[in-house]
């Protein structure tokens, strides 16, 4: 369609008054202002019509942004992570270890100082053994046995008798003391009856031999001996172990 039949019509609609001579030269008039003024780039005077118009935005809108984030190496960082978490771990395993040894080290202290107590212990029970042995070993037990196996049962037996009533005094079952006699030993046992019969057939050989100086033949040391793991049994039993 024309613009200037568009014109003329809106003239005519708008003016239903005015004379035909008058909406032309309204036409025309306007017809005129529309090629004068740079205001309507989008009228073509030429062509008496409508004509494109390129438009260009200033800018574009963006309604759905993404977050930018700075340029960043994550590779070192990863590198850095790793190696802070693996310095971490060896600290850890390195306290763990030192604390460990630490522990072990006191433990072994511990068991020295206790069997350096104990040894003193037993050398203070040895030395209130009602006779004196004629060796200062404080392991009695295996001087009995070297002695036993090299035949020498009469001493063997001084050194069986010996460990048996250090034991008896280590579980609280007699009270070793310088002066006391056998025979009293041998009452403080007497609410153990299977203690006490063991006990008092090693101590008669022990007597017989110590005191009579009578040989001992084999056959009753190894009666005596044979006994040894009954009685360790029975002063287990007697202090609760």
């Amino acid at each position: 369609m024309k613009l200037g039949l568009f014109l003329a019509v809106s003239v005519v609609l708008s003016a239903p008054t005015q004379s035909s001579a008058e909406s032309g030269d309204g036409v025309e008039e306007a017809r005129a202002s529309l090629k004068s003024s740079w205001r309507y780039p989008w009228y073509d005077g030429g062509e008496d019509g409508l004509r494109r118009v390129n438009v260009k935005t200033p800018w574009e809108w963006n309604w759905n942004p993404k977050p930018t984030s700075p340029n960043v190496d994550w590779t070192w960082l990863k590198v850095l992570f790793w190696i802070i978490a693996g310095a971490l771990l060896a600290g850890l395993a390195y306290l763990l270890i030192k604390a460990f040894l630490d522990r072990e080290d006191r433990a072994d202290g511990d068991q020295v100082g206790l069997r350096k107590y104990d040894q003193a212990e037993d050398a203070a029970r040895i030395e209130a053994l009602p006779f004196r042995l004629r060796s200062g070993a404080l392991d009695l037990l295996g001087e009995a046995r070297r002695l036993y196996a090299a035949g020498n049962y009469g001493e063997a037996v001084i050194y069986l008798f010996s460990h048996e009533l250090v034991e008896l005094d280590r579980a609280r079952m007699v009270r070793l003391a310088k002066g006391k006699t056998n025979r009293q030993y041998l009452r403080e046992l007497a609410l153990r009856p299977e203690l006490s019969q063991l006990f008092e057939q090693t101590m008669v050989a022990f007597e017989d031999v110590f005191f009579g100086s009578h040989p001992l033949p084999r056959p009753r040391f190894e009666a005596c001996w044979r006994r040894l793991d009954e009685f360790g049994a029975l002063v287990g039993e007697g202090s609760g172990g």
